[in-house]
């Protein structure tokens, strides 16, 4: 599997793909990053929109547990924390998807508000080990089509 984004003079692969697994609306901010099967399928998407000054927001959709490749968490959390300079990330889940707030939680996002059907986190650049790996001197290798 490789790391994959979508261009903007092309048709948005990751982002339809992921669309039909979490009604992620299109926007103009949205940029993605997937993991793409060698027969040129999907198998995990994230997407970041909803841009501030230092922060914005992560949505992430998967097959399988499996195609959450370290590769993909490092590129994905890279992307925001590094590249663009933000301090911050967030994630909205819906109360009843304990799959989801067990994998946010297990990302290392901490909830920081709860409503009547969702809850939202957040992660701060200084508490992302994704992103502390990669200081550490550990590479991100991703190659990106």
């Amino acid at each position: 599997m490789k790391l994959v984004t979508d261009q903007p003079d092309q048709f948005p692969l990751i982002w339809n793909w992921m669309s039909k697994r979490t009604n992620l609306p299109w926007s103009t901010d949205l940029r993605t990053i997937g993991v793409m099967r060698a027969d040129g399928s999907i198998a995990a998407g994230v997407g970041f929109n909803a841009w501030q000054t230092d922060s914005c927001f992560m949505h992430v959709a998967f097959d399988t547990a499996h195609s959450l490749t370290r590769g993909l968490l490092k590129a994905a959390f890279e992307f925001p924390f590094v590249k663009c300079g933000k301090r911050a990330v967030y994630a909205l889940i819906g109360s009843e998807n304990l799959e989801c707030l067990r994998l946010v939680k297990k990302l290392g996002y901490r909830p920081i508000q709860t409503t009547i059907d969702c809850v939202m986190f957040e992660m701060l650049s200084e508490e992302c080990r994704w992103v502390k790996e990669k200081e550490r001197g550990q590479s991100l290798s991703t190659s990106h089509a």
